[in-house]
């Protein structure tokens, strides 16, 4: 079973994921359809995972 501190790496492991998407697509801004549509394929992806 996961720790506390497992969850808090975990956690900080998806912001870093999530800042390196944003940073690497180009786009200075986001609407929140975008960010959610974006959101969405992320969780996906982890589904197939």
């Amino acid at each position: 079973m996961p720790t506390e501190k497992d969850y808090k790496t975990i956690e900080k492991a998806t912001i870093y994921d999530l800042r390196r998407i944003f940073v690497n697509s180009g786009k200075e801004s986001y609407t929140l359809e975008e960010l959610c549509r974006l959101l969405d394929t992320i969780a996906d992806a982890k589904d197939q995972e």
